[in-house]
């Protein structure tokens, strides 16, 4: 394991956020977690520090595009919704406390920061994001170890959880029965089980373009000069292969919450008949 001092300070900062959440639930009296919650909040945590200690991130630092992908899916799409179905009502609901005083201020910093912790603002800022850090020249800069090595793992991290708030939210506003509420929700919060499955899905849909840049760009974009993958590839193979990896799990991401939501419909119509009956 190779860990340089600006890695460290990112792991640092997990673990310490991880520990707090932990402590804070533990000393609350304002309600228990459910059973996966410890389990997730660990393995989020795990998947974070493995993603940025493990020979993974080696192998991004000497050229792999593949790699460094991979990084960005374990991060964004896997270790963030972990960190926040962890998340512990006591704390879920202090945070909605923080949200509610948010939603009241009149100040225009607090109405830009209530529209990117929106559904709509969420999404777009995390897809931007993503097009941004593949842009060829800041791709380059973030191969080496280094701050903006480190700023790369940090925003798939902070900008995963911005987006999978709206499918795991702790925030409760107006109750979602009439197109006008759903429009309001977009704007605000707390989607209904069915509105956070489509959320899930359509954010899928936003990756495409990205994925198209990684495919249609010239293969010596992202890479430095001079530098070839490791593992014997080509650069057009692995700039292939990661595209590939990173198409691979949005539909792999797609068709789980497709399922998911004909499940949650199932059981939500057999209650409905039950309720009828």
């Amino acid at each position: 394991m190779r860990l340089d001092v600006w890695n460290a300070l990112f792991v640092g900062l997990v673990t310490a956020a991880a520990a707090f959440a932990l402590v804070s639930a533990v000393r609350s009296r304002a309600g228990t977690w459910r059973w996966w919650g410890v389990p997730a909040l660990l393995g989020g945590w795990a998947l974070t520090v493995g993603v940025v200690t493990s020979r993974l991130d080696e192998l991004g630092e000497e050229g792999s595009l593949s790699a460094h992908v991979a990084q960005h899916v374990v991060l964004g799409d896997l270790a963030a919704p972990l960190l926040l179905l962890g998340v512990s009502p006591a704390l879920g609901a202090a945070l909605d406390r923080g949200y509610a005083r948010l939603a009241r201020s009149d100040h225009a910093l607090g109405r830009i920061a209530m529209l990117g912790l929106s559904p709509i603002g969420a999404a777009l800022i995390w897809a931007g994001m993503t097009y941004l850090w593949l842009v060829p020249s800041l791709h380059r800069l973030a191969i080496p170890a280094g701050p903006v090595h480190a700023l790369d793992h940090a925003s798939f991290l902070g900008f995963g959880l911005l987006v999978w708030l709206a499918a795991f939210d702790f925030r409760r506003v107006a109750p979602v029965d009439t197109w006008d509420a759903l429009l309001a929700a977009l704007r605000t919060g707390d989607l209904p089980w069915w509105g956070r499955h489509v959320y899930a899905m359509a954010t899928r849909f936003l990756m495409l373009p990205a994925i198209l840049m990684l495919w249609l760009m010239p293969s010596a974009a992202y890479f430095l000069p001079g530098q070839l993958p490791p593992g014997g590839l080509t650069r057009h193979e692995d700039q292939v292969q990661a595209a590939s990896l990173m198409l691979g799990f949005e539909i792999l991401l797609f068709a789980l919450s497709l399922i998911l939501l004909f499940v949650f419909a199932a059981v939500s119509e057999g209650r409905r008949r039950e309720q009828a009956q």
